[in-house]
C-alpha cells in the first residue's frame, strides 16, 4: 500500500473510531461499550427480527448460528494439517463464543440472569465484558496465526508478512489515540465547569496522544527503511536509518518531556482551573517500542558499514 493511500485509511479509521466513541457518550442504549462493537449492534437487530413474530424469531436464531459457524469454516478447510492445530482450536473456542455473546446481546434478561449480582443498570458492564471476552479470543488466533507464518516463511516472505505487521501496528496505534486518548476527551470536556478548563482537556489529549503519533512516525519510517534494505541500496538504507534513529531519540525526548510541560502548564493556570490533576505518565509500551526501533536502525546502519568496509577490504 502506498503511503498516501495508506495515511488516508488512518485518518478515515481514526474517524470511525472516534465516532464510535462519541455514539458511546450521547447512545448509551445502542452503544453501551466501545468493546462490544459490534455485537452488540448485531444482537440488537437480531432481537428486532425475532420480535416480529415466530419466522422473524426462528430466522434470528438461524442467522445467530450461522455468523457464529463462520469461524469453523477455516477449521474444515484445514482440519488435517497439523500446523493447524492451535489455530483450528481457537476457532472452535471462537465459534462457541461468538454465539454465547449475540445470543446474549440479543436477550439482555438472560444475559442479567447470568450474572444475578449485578444490577440492570450494569448491563452496559457486562456487555462490555462480553465483547472483551470475544476479542481476545479473536487477538489470540490472530497471534496464533501470526506465528505459524513467521515460523514457515522464507526471508522474501518474512519480510512481506512484516510489512503487514508494521501495518497492522499503526492501526493499532492509531485505534489506541481515538478510543483511549478520545475518551478521556470527551469524559474532561463533558465535566469541565470554565473555559480554560476545555482548552486543558484538549492540551491532556494532545500530550497523552503524543507518544502513539510518535510511534506512528516511527513506524512508517521504518515501513520506508525495510523498502531501501530489500532493494539493497546501501546508501539510502543508512540515510533512512540515521534519520530513524534520530527520530526516535527525538520521540523519547518529546515524550518525557510533554508530560512535564502539561504539569507546569496546569501549575501556572491553576487560578483559571477548576480541576488540577498532576501526575507522571510512564508509556512504558511505546517507550519500548521505541527503543526496539532504535537498536534496531543502529545495527542496520553499523552492518551496512561493516559489509561496506569489507567489500573495500575485498
Amino acid at each position: 500500500m502506498k503511503r498516501k493511500s495508506f495515511i488516508i485509511l488512518m485518518g478515515a479509521v481514526f474517524a470511525a473510531l472516534m465516532a464510535l466513541v462519541l455514539f458511546v457518550d450521547g447512545l448509551p442504549t445502542v452503544f453501551s461499550s466501545v468493546m462490544a462493537f459490534p455485537f452488540e449492534q448485531v444482537g440488537a437487530a437480531l432481537r428486532a427480527l425475532a420480535l416480529t413474530g415466530n419466522i422473524g424469531n426462528g430466522f434470528a436464531l438461524a442467522l445467530c448460528i450461522a455468523l457464529s459457524f463462520l469461524p469453523i469454516l477455516s477449521v474444515l478447510r484445514h482440519r488435517y494439517e497439523k500446523d493447524y492445530l492451535g489455530e483450528n482450536i481457537v476457532l472452535c473456542c471462537m465459534s462457541i463464543v461468538v454465539f454465547i455473546a449475540l445470543f446474549s446481546m440479543a436477550n439482555p434478561s438472560k444475559l442479567l440472569s447470568a450474572f444475578p449480582y449485578f444490577a440492570i443498570e450494569a448491563l452496559p458492564v457486562v456487555k462490555g465484558v462480553m465483547g472483551c471476552t470475544v476479542w481476545s479470543v479473536i487477538i489470540l488466533w490472530l497471534i496464533l496465526r501470526l506465528v505459524r507464518l513467521f515460523r514457515g516463511g522464507d526471508t522474501n516472505k518474512l519480510l512481506c508478512y512484516l510489512r503487514i505487521a508494521l501495518h497492522a501496528i499503526c492501526i493499532l496505534f492509531v485505534a489506541v489515540i481515538a478510543i483511549s486518548c478520545g475518551s478521556t476527551l470527551l469524559d474532561n470536556l463533558s465535566n469541565t465547569q470554565k473555559n480554560m478548563d476545555n482548552v486543558m482537556a484538549v492540551v491532556r489529549f494532545i500530550a497523552s496522544s503524543l507518544p502513539y503519533i510518535f510511534d506512528i512516525g516511527i513506524t512508517l519510517s521504518l515501513l520506508t527503511l525495510l523498502d531501501t534494505y530489500i532493494e539493497k541500496n546501501e546508501e539510502d538504507t543508512v540515510k533512512n536509518a540515521d534519520s530513524l534513529s534520530k527520530l526516535c531519540c527525538l520521540a523519547l525526548g518529546a515524550t518525557a518531556a510533554s508530560t512535564t510541560i502539561l504539569n507546569v502548564l496546569q501549575l501556572l493556570l491553576s487560578q483559571f482551573l477548576s480541576n488540577i490533576s498532576v501526575n507522571i505518565e510512564i508509556p512504558v509500551v511505546s517507550l519500548a517500542f521505541i527503543l526496539l526501533i532504535l537498536i534496531l536502525s543502529r545495527l542496520i546502519v553499523e552492518n551496512r558499514k561493516l559489509q561496506s568496509d569489507n567489500d573495500l577490504f575485498i
